[in-house]
C-alpha cells in the first residue's frame, strides 16, 4: 500500500507540475495577444490621423484649385504638386506605419520567445535543442 500511496503521490505531483507549465503557457500567449491588440490599436490610430490629414489637405486645396479656373496651366500644375506631395506623405506615412508594426512584432515575439525559453529550462518537459530551434 506505501508503494501505491507514493505512486499516487507522485503522479500527483507530476501533474501538478504540467498544469503549472500550462498556466504559464496560457499566461504568456495572453500577454502576446495583450501586445498583439496594443499595437494593432496604434496602428489603427495612426491610420485614422493620417487619413484625417489627407482629407483635411485634400478639402482645403479643392477651393484654390477651383477658384484658379482661368489659368488652367496654373491649375495642372498645382495638380501635379499636390499628387506628389501626397505621394511622399503616402511613402512616409507607409514607413511610419512598417516601423510600429514591426515593432509591435517584436514585443510579441520576444513574449513568446521568453516563455519557450523557460519552458526548455524548466523541470520534466524538456524540449529538445532541435526542435525549440525549429
Amino acid at each position: 500500500m506505501d508503494g501505491a500511496s507514493q505512486a499516487f503521490g507522485g503522479g500527483l505531483k507530476f501533474f501538478s507540475e504540467i498544469l503549472e507549465i500550462q498556466m504559464r503557457n496560457v499566461e504568456a500567449i495572453r500577454l502576446a495577444q495583450q501586445k498583439t491588440l496594443a499595437g494593432v490599436g496604434v496602428l489603427a490610430q495612426h491610420q485614422a490621423e493620417m487619413l484625417d490629414g489627407i482629407l483635411r489637405r485634400s478639402l482645403a486645396a479643392l477651393p484654390s484649385s477651383l477658384a484658379s479656373g482661368s489659368d488652367i496651366r496654373a491649375a495642372i500644375v498645382g495638380q501635379i504638386d499636390s499628387i506628389k506631395t501626397a505621394i511622399q506623405e503616402g511613402q512616409a506615412n507607409s514607413n511610419i506605419l512598417a516601423e510600429l508594426a514591426a515593432r509591435s512584432s517584436g514585443d510579441v515575439a520576444n513574449t513568446l520567445q521568453s516563455r519557450l525559453m523557460a519552458l526548455r529550462r524548466s523541470g520534466p518537459c524538456r524540449i529538445p535543442a532541435a526542435a525549440a530551434d525549429a
